[in-house]
């Protein structure tokens, strides 16, 4: 009996941990962005929007990527998935 119990333990330390990845990635990718609001209310220069919009990019993917491993499944899964929230249903055209 104790191996269940310590098993379910074991179980559920994995899920605390899935979900403080995913919520530091998800902190990251919000600051990245941040990071770009604050640089076109401040006005920064084109070129310094454009590095700063870059790399909120590349922090975006890798969150989605993060995530999709986490919740094992592929990016395209999960892209679907998030997407079905935001896109009327019954189109005939999605893929």
């Amino acid at each position: 009996m104790k191996e269940k119990s310590g098993g379910r333990a074991a179980v559920r330390s994995l899920l605390q941990a899935r979900k403080g990845i995913l919520a530091i990635s998800g902190a990251v990718c919000l600051a990245a962005w941040s990071a770009f609001l604050i640089s076109m209310a401040i006005g920064a220069g084109t070129a310094a929007q454009i590095a700063v919009l870059s790399v909120a990019l590349i922090v975006t993917e890798v969150g989605f990527w993060v995530a999709s491993a986490l919740l094992g499944m592929t990016v395209i899964q999960l892209r679907r998935k998030l997407l079905a929230k935001f896109l009327p249903r019954g189109r005939g055209d999605a893929a």
